[in-house]
């Protein structure tokens, strides 16, 4: 029985109430981040996350931009091993994806109530993160980067509700 807010692309299944990733009904050990990383990817098929925003809150502790290309090729593996090879996929020079060939179309994610105006706010949002970590000065850059990310996480916070 599929939950209201589970996401199914192809032959993988998250179910984001309970902290569990399913590859052809068989669960997946995932470590908290590891889950977090998929659950982002599902819930957006097609969007391309960067590895600045896949690291999370450094405020909060999370990891670097740097340990996510680690953390992704963990859950790659995992993912393979349970039958779901190739299911992230790299975007080179942008960061990661649910894999387009995995993501049957725009109707994986149960979008009960969700405002289609609201999401399509979250997709120019981040593609103005995108266009601001290309131009101006680095401080420049990391200053309008935290001001959207924030404005960006706001957006998935009520998307998720």
């Amino acid at each position: 029985m599929q939950v209201s807010g589970d996401i199914v692309a192809g032959e993988l299944e998250v179910h984001p109430h309970e902290h569990i990733v399913l590859v052809n009904g068989r669960e997946v050990a995932l470590s908290s981040r590891e889950f977090e990383i998929v659950l982002m990817l599902a819930q957006h098929p097609g969007w391309v996350f960067s590895a600045n925003q896949l690291s999370g809150d450094p405020e909060e502790g999370e990891y670097s931009p740097e340990s996510v290309s680690v953390l992704v090729s963990r859950l790659r593996h995992k993912l393979a091993e349970a039958g779901a090879s190739d299911v992230i996929e790299t975007v080179r020079g942008f960061g990661y994806r649910l894999s387009s060939s995995k993501t049957p179309g725009e109707g994986i994610l149960e979008t009960h109530g969700v405002n289609r105006e609201l999401r399509d706010a979250a997709w120019q949002l981040q593609e103005a993160v995108f266009e601001v970590e290309h131009s101006g000065t680095p401080e420049q850059q990391q200053e309008a980067v935290d001001v959207l990310e924030q404005a960006r996480r706001d957006l998935f916070s009520s998307l998720a509700e």
